[in-house]
């Protein structure tokens, strides 16, 4: 009778762990474009004004504002890069999950059936 609780214990936490994975890595994807999207705006609006064809009205000197919006546009391209590697590291580690759910699925109804 333990096994099974253990079994459903197990089966429960390894299903709200991958649901959990998979929501960061959601909001991984989410915050990574919109970082790119925000340098993509930026960089060159911030070029374009320090051409002179377009007026940028802004606290901080032209220099530092160029320097803030490359580095965002860098860090956006460099998330953006990893979007790739970090879903399929996802997908292994989810279905890692389901075969090791699979295995104490297994053990389980082996306990039970010897128990019976």
């Amino acid at each position: 009778m333990t096994s099974k609780h253990g079994y459903r214990l197990r089966t429960a936490a390894a299903r709200i762990g991958g649901a959990v994975l998979f929501l960061l890595t959601v909001c991984y994807i989410f915050a990574a474009l919109g970082i790119l999207s925000l340098g993509l705006i930026a960089f060159p609006s911030v070029l374009l004004g320090r051409l002179g064809l377009l007026t940028v009205t802004s606290d901080l000197a032209p220099a530092a504002l160029m320097l803030i919006s490359s580095g965002i546009l860098l860090v956006g391209a460099g998330m953006s890069l990893c979007i790739i590697p970090i879903c399929s590291a996802l997908i292994n580690r989810l279905k890692s999950i389901s075969r090791t759910v699979g295995i104490l699925r297994k053990k389980a109804s082996n306990e039970t059936t010897e128990a019976s």
